[in-house]
């Protein structure tokens, strides 16, 4: 029986404009239960910052080379990433535990196919460890590797969606209407064809943006204003792209955009939408079936000059033109709900890319991380303790660990934790792992059992605080020393920052030992719930240098 695995995909597309989340259930072949979905806007910086990681890119030659401004960049993204996917989770109740598996995009910032090149930035080890779901990420580079274009990857997941269409015994076509926009075509005998048709949304934000700083036509009604430059349009049309029986993947740089003297901003806009439209129907003359309906999802089917153009050129062939919404799907979720769908597959070996798809020789799988991912869960190991990421449920231990006696008179303010206060702190203590990389974790004993929590996370501001608190079976064996001691190499190894703080409760002298032992000293106190705490703190200067 295939197990059905929920997931998370993560989409951040060629127009740069944010990341798109969303939730399935699938088996990865045929069962697709679609939940919600959340779209997180960049910031105008950020997308700045995109836009300069495409010129960092341009000379390079290995997929894995990272510069080091490139290399930040990622580290930006990535950390994005993991925020998102917590908010994501928080606004519709979901924990760690109850994710299987994220579907990593990334943000691609070079792609040349015909050199066998594809580079994806965004750190899927780094996403597991923020967020404490496995990761499969880098889904092209196994289909390059293979002789393929390393695009479309998508039309797996379309393909498991065209069954009502393909019981009606039509010819199904979608069509992602993105920066670059793809088709993926289903015919009446099942077989699936798909290749990158041309410039989407790209050219017309490029456009916009230029001429008055707006980074989309918004609903095409600027384009609606204008007219189609017919000799801008057979600039483009007459691309060596659209000749020839030979597909081939596209990079948002293939298309050069227009120069701001060479139209109004309206006919430039209006000229684009024509342009997007037309390459569809042009790349669609390659297809071994002429599509009965065509669905449209991507941002694209949102500007309705590029729709109009789009569905008047398919009538003149006997095609129907619908939105995604129309065929009762959610065109804005589509491409995050198909990385979801193939990290489950990836997950079970199963091909992402076919012959049919993107050139390769053999159906091929791919994707890294995955099951090993699940390794990311564990943040740090001494011989006798783990800590881990925490998991579904875990607001009851949380519970129990902050109503002893001590716990309650050191740690709790004299009061213990209700189940709401330990389940507050769990979303918390998720959230300063996404935005911070660190926070409070579960502790486990060497035979797997629960005995407390410990962890360094951020403190009032921009200062570190380490923290830890363990079941009483757990005191008298050094385990507090062990994970603290364990705690701050590990901290200044990652290089959070120069040092952290500690306190305890004045009349708590196991823990003032404990502290002292690991080289922490004593500075003013700090109140704390009331009391005056007894405080420490530790530099790296202070910390005598790893072995």
């Amino acid at each position: 029986m295939d197990i059905i695995r929920t997931a998370i995909g993560l989409m951040s597309g060629t127009s740069m404009d944010g990341i798109d989340v969303a939730l399935i259930r699938t088996d990865g072949r045929g069962f697709i239960e679609r939940g919600p979905f959340m779209g997180v806007p960049y910031d105008a910086d950020f997308r700045g910052q995109l836009k300069r990681a495409l010129e960092i890119a341009r000379p390079l030659s290995d997929r894995n080379e990272r510069p080091a401004e490139l290399r930040a960049i990622e580290l930006e993204l990535t950390l994005r990433h993991a925020i998102a996917v917590t908010a994501f989770m928080e606004r519709f109740e979901l924990l760690a535990d109850g994710v299987d598996v994220l579907g990593f995009h990334g943000q691609t910032v070079l792609h040349r196919p015909d050199e066998g090149l594809t580079i994806q930035i965004g750190d899927g080890p780094e996403l597991a460890r923020r967020t404490g779901i496995p990761v499969v990420y880098d889904m092209r580079a196994n289909d390059m590797v293979h002789g393929g274009q390393g695009a479309p990857l998508v039309p797996a997941y379309h393909a498991a969606l065209a069954g009502k269409f393909q019981q009606q015994g039509q010819a199904v076509c979608f069509v992602n209407i993105g920066g670059i926009s793809n088709l993926t075509s289903i015919g009446t005998d099942g077989r699936i064809s798909a290749f990158d048709s041309g410039p989407g949304n790209t050219l017309i934000d490029q456009w916009v943006e230029t001429q008055i700083g707006r980074t989309y036509d918004p609903g095409g009604e600027i384009g609606g204003r204008g007219k189609v430059v017919a000799s801008l349009a057979e600039r483009y049309l007459q691309s060596p792209f659209f000749r020839g029986n030979v597909r081939r993947s596209l990079d948002r740089g293939d298309f050069a955009p227009l120069r701001p003297e060479e139209a109004s901003l309206e006919d430039g806009a209006r000229t684009l939408a024509h342009v997007a439209a037309a390459s569809i129907i042009k790349s669609a003359s390659f297809l071994p079936e002429t599509p009965a309906v065509y669905i449209v999802c991507g941002g694209g089917r949102l500007n309705a000059t590029l729709m109009a153009e789009f569905s008047v050129m398919a009538e003149r062939f006997g095609s129907k033109v619908l939105s995604a919404e129309e065929a009762g799907f959610d065109g804005d979720a589509m491409e995050a709900e198909a990385w979801a769908y193939l990290a489950v597959r990836s997950l079970d070996g199963l091909p992402l890319t076919f012959p049919g798809t993107t050139g390769v020789g053999v159906p091929v799988s791919g994707g890294g991380g995955g099951n090993a991912m699940r390794e990311q869960r564990v943040i740090l190991k001494t011989p006798r303790l783990s800590f881990v990421m925490w998991d579904k449920g875990d607001a009851a231990l949380v519970q129990q660990l902050h109503s002893t006696m001590a716990t309650t008179r050191y740690l709790s303010g004299n009061a213990p934790w209700s189940i709401e206060k330990a389940e507050q702190r769990l979303r918390g203590w998720f959230e300063e792992q996404a935005r911070d990389g660190t926070t409070k974790y579960k502790l486990l004993a060497e035979d797997g059992n629960f005995i407390g929590r410990a962890g360094i996370s951020k403190f009032r501001s921009e200062q570190f605080e380490l923290g830890y608190s363990l079941r009483e079976e757990a005191w008298g064996k050094g385990l507090a020393t062990e994970a603290a001691g364990v705690l701050a190499d590990w901290f200044f190894g990652r290089q959070f920052a120069q040092g952290f703080i500690a306190f305890t409760h004045p009349e708590n002298i196991a823990s003032q030992r404990v502290l002292r032992k690991i080289g922490m000293r004593e500075r003013a106190p700090i109140p704390i719930d009331g009391v005056l705490g007894t405080t420490f703190e530790l530099t790296a200067d202070m910390r005598p240098p790893m072995p």
